[in-house]
């Protein structure tokens, strides 16, 4: 009987019938050790089979996401969102929530896997007109925010401006509302171009007719808008959420940043900056944002943009 006491590795070019028993002419999924000793590879299994186009891990290993045939579950199973569209998810994660965004469909991920919407409903003009009253004479601007279920307070409608003559009072009326919000009915006094809170209201109707003291804070979200449609790659850095845009028509990429931890509000007039060329990758790190496209890599910060690389980056790849 012919004993092996090692095997010397694959040789797949002598003739097998004078290579002796030592060597593999097979060697598919083996290890061969430095003593000799051979071992099967180890490998990879499939865990869950489907249509996967979004997959995300927790910073704590915690939790798991994904998006498997336009369905957004854990992976445990749990069905958190439904009818998704199949562009591929991207996703970041700041004070335990989990943002998600594919250009269409966007969300955010609570630590106790509720799901709310990122986007909001921009608030419709209500309807200002005047009745008898005791207000003083001059020009009122009114508009109207809603005040999400979490807490979040959205951008403003547009305002309704109106001249008021002494001996009048503002009747506003077809106040708009979204479902499971409340809504913020903001007034600038006469001729004011401060708006302030009068009240947080599920009506639809009101009159106005009380002194400027009874007017409450300050509008904060003035001039704000919803994540942009048709966003792609989002990051979170230095306090703010960062999403981008691609811009076919001129070859270049908007990257829109968020309010300082208000992640909901994007100020589009001001809040943003450029790239040549199509960005597929954000990446935060300490220093700077670096914007990955498919032609190079820039680095971004107080400073402004650098130049980091002239190559590109690849589409999916992760940036860890």
């Amino acid at each position: 009987m012919a004993q092996i006491k090692n095997f010397r590795g694959l040789n797949n070019v002598s003739d097998p019938l004078r290579i002796g028993l030592g060597w593999l002419t097979n060697a598919d999924n083996v290890n061969i050790s430095d003593t000799g000793a051979i071992s099967k590879r180890e490998g990879y299994a499939v865990a869950q089979a489907g249509n996967i186009t979004g997959i995300y891990t927790t910073l704590d290993h915690q939790r798991m996401y994904l998006v498997d045939a336009g369905t957004l579950r854990t992976f445990s199973g749990a069905v958190l969102r439904n009818s998704l569209s199949s562009a591929p998810m991207y996703w970041a994660e700041i004070n335990g929530q989990v943002f998600f965004n594919n250009g269409t469909d966007s969300g955010v991920i609570n630590q106790d896997n509720t799901v709310m919407d990122w986007e909001w409903p921009i608030p419709s003009q209500p309807t200002v007109s005047l009745v008898t009253g005791t207000l003083a004479s001059g020009t009122y601007q009114v508009c109207c925010t809603f005040m999400l279920e979490d807490g979040r307070e959205t951008g403003p409608s547009d305002p309704v401006m109106i001249d008021l003559a002494e001996g009048h009072a503002l009747s506003i009326s077809s106040i708009p509302h979204a479902t499971g919000a409340a809504t913020r009915v903001y007034i600038a006094p006469a001729n004011s171009a401060v708006y302030q809170l009068a009240v947080t209201t599920t009506g639809s109707a009101m009159v106005w007719n009380f002194s400027n003291d009874a007017l409450g804070k300050d509008l904060a979200t003035d001039g704000t808008d919803p994540l942009p449609l048709g966003v792609s790659s989002i990051a979170v850095f230095k306090g703010r959420m960062y999403a981008a845009q691609y811009m076919p028509m001129f070859d270049q990429t908007v990257i829109w940043y968020s309010q300082p931890l208000g992640f909901h509000l994007f100020d589009l007039s001001s809040d943003f900056f450029m790239v040549p060329g199509e960005a597929v990758m954000l990446a935060p790190t300490d220093s700077a944002l670096v914007v990955g496209t498919k032609k190079a890599i820039h680095a971004y910060n107080s400073d402004g943009i650098t130049l980091l690389a002239d190559y590109g980056v690849i589409p999916g790849q992760h940036w860890g």
